[in-house]
């Protein structure tokens, strides 16, 4: 019998387990909360975590945020619920929610932002502030939710709003939180 070889996707798929802790994952919850809603134990949660982790090649352990953004990016879990209301992020902003969402440590995360090492963390924790999320890996999962990794920050208009084709984001309710519109904008238009 040949040998089956397995495609990237395929190796990146996660199973129904790592799924539901993924799930509680992007929603900022810590290995003990989420065990607690699975009813499992936080080692085996943990255990989740490092896989789902190992799957999308993050394998540091200050990465929660990189594998939030890995398995929404991917349409594995859906964005956890978000207010309505997108904060005002500026240009920087952006750059610090990309640069934390796509490296997994800090020295990494202020190179891609452009900060000092030594700013990195007071500006993520300024940052998940701004955004009302639980910490930086919920700021992952409300970035997804908000539409906010739909465009790279140097592609964006302005930097007092966050902006979509030079237009102001309008959010609107959908079942999975909430989905950014610009006027006139269906967000089934914006999701293409």
């Amino acid at each position: 019998m040949p040998v089956k070889i397995r495609t990237a996707q395929e190796l990146s798929q996660l199973t129904p387990a790592e799924k539901r802790a993924a799930a509680h994952l992007v929603t900022g919850a810590s290995n003990a909360e989420g065990a607690q809603v699975l009813r499992i134990s936080s080692t085996t949660f943990a255990g989740y975590i490092v896989a789902i982790g190992k799957k999308f090649g993050i394998t540091s352990r200050s990465g929660r945020p990189a594998r939030a953004h890995a398995v929404l990016a991917s349409g594995q879990v859906p964005p956890p619920p978000a207010p309505e209301h997108i904060p005002d992020f500026t240009e920087r902003d952006l750059r610090l929610l990309w640069a934390l969402a796509e490296n997994a440590e800090t020295r990494d995360i202020a190179r891609a932002a452009g900060i000092a090492p030594a700013d990195a963390r007071p500006m993520i924790a300024d940052l998940v502030d701004k955004a009302g999320a639980v910490n930086d890996t919920h700021l992952v999962g409300l970035g997804h939710a908000w539409g906010l990794f739909k465009s790279r920050p140097a592609q964006l208009a302005g930097s007092a709003r966050f902006h979509v084709a030079g237009r102001p984001v309008a959010a609107t309710r959908s079942s999975l939180g909430v989905t950014p519109t610009t006027a006139g904008t269906s967000a089934a238009t914006i999701r293409r």
